[in-house]
């Protein structure tokens, strides 16, 4: 089955597992505080990071805005200067008629102005009458000046603002690629933030749940809750028949059991309390930790891939009791992206643990003391790949 060899690993990174060192009904309840605190720190950090993606959405419709701006002032600044060419055309057409009427020749063009010249009534109206055509001629020429100063002006605008685009184009890229940084954080802290107040409704479950027994905050919770409620001898199955599809290894965590159909039965292989349930996780879907005593020792039982989950946290629940069913199958891959095929993924760990957000050596000696998943004595399983069974006991 796909991916098999890292469910166990990306599972647990993505629900990591935290070692309860407290004992007492006091260290349950500092506990919690503890993780209300982090989890106040992660909400700022959460929204720390949602105002950085804003600004930076923000920035990148601003600078979109203004690239569409300065692709309007290119368009103008082109009209612009197609109409400057034409109006240079024009007026250089008639500075040539000006400057023939002054030369005396070609009079067919230069009829207008001649005529203007001519028709002077004296010798001293003829000079001023020219010397109004030089002024036509200097002002047509000043306007031929300004007109090609300002088609340079709109080429060199054209250049610097798509010199401005382009630099606008990748401050875009700069911003989109911070947003994507961004919003993976912001997806970290969301796992993370799920698993802080997971953990502290499992632990405010718990709590309540020893209080019920009777115990005091200074009461050892081994004593007061979990030799009341009863370990067992040994463990069962949690299935009636099937095969190890995967067998326990360091890497993989845990046994993946499979030969089973969509739904069946899944059991606790014995007495124990669930301390945690998560629905839908992106790898290990449905899941169910739950911790046990047997043989006086202390375990965390992990079941993942499951279609339904039977229990909710801090319930009690007894050897051979069904908690939930298995799955793994086409109907969870929407959610469930670790599995292509019907199995339990199961592990036993020594110890007791709960979901925590830490990643650091926590999370290792969790993963490591599953090897108590591979040791036949305890599980009831012979660690090799195929291997059948037919019977709970």
């Amino acid at each position: 089955m796909r991916k098999k060899y890292i469910i166990a690993f990306i599972l647990l990174l993505s629900f990591p597992l935290l070692t309860v060192n407290a004992t007492t009904l006091r260290d349950y309840k500092n506990k919690v505080a503890e993780l209300q605190n982090k989890q106040s720190e992660n909400n700022r950090l959460t929204n720390e990071a949602k105002n950085k993606i804003t600004a930076k959405r923000n920035a990148i419709v601003q600078a979109n805005n203004t690239i569409s701006e300065n692709e309007n002032k290119v368009e103008d600044s082109k009209t612009l200067v197609a109409e400057s060419e034409e109006q240079i055309k024009i007026k250089q057409s008639e500075l040539q008629d000006v400057i023939t009427a002054l030369e005396y020749s070609n009079l067919n063009t230069s009829e207008v102005y001649m005529d203007y010249v001519f028709e002077a009534s004296s010798i001293t109206d003829m000079m001023q009458r020219q010397a109004v055509v030089e002024q036509v001629v200097n002002q047509t020429q000043d306007k031929l000046d300004d007109l090609k100063v300002l088609i340079d002006q709109n080429k060199q605008l054209q250049v610097k603002l798509a010199n401005d685009n382009v630099e606008l184009n990748n401050s875009i890229s700069q911003y989109e690629k911070q947003l994507e940084e961004l919003e993976a954080y912001i997806d970290s802290l969301a796992s993370i933030g799920l698993d802080f107040a997971d953990q502290i409704k499992a632990q405010q479950g718990l709590i309540k749940i020893y209080e019920s027994a009777g115990c005091k905050d200074n009461e050892d919770i081994d004593d007061c809750y979990y030799a009341k409620i009863g370990g067992s001898a040994n463990f069962s199955k949690p299935l009636n028949s099937g095969r190890i599809t995967q067998a326990w290894n360091a890497s993989h965590g845990g046994m993946d059991l499979g030969g089973n159909s969509p739904g069946t039965t899944v059991y606790a292989p014995a007495n124990g309390t669930i301390v945690y349930t998560k629905y839908k996780a992106s790898c290990g879907g449905n899941i169910i930790y739950m911790h046990s005593l047997v043989n006086g020792q202390k375990y965390t039982l992990e079941f993942a891939h499951l279609r339904s989950i039977n229990v909710s946290n801090g319930q009690v629940v007894t050897k051979g009791q069904p908690i939930g069913a298995v799955g793994g199958d086409s109907t969870t891959w929407y959610y469930d992206s670790c599995t292509t095929g019907t199995h339990l993924h199961y592990a036993i760990s020594y110890g007791y643990y709960f979901t925590n957000a830490s990643y650091g050596n926590q999370f290792y000696t969790f993963k490591s003391n599953t090897k108590a998943t591979g040791v036949q004595s305890i599980s009831g399983f012979k660690n090799t790949k195929g291997w059948k069974w037919s019977s709970r006991y």
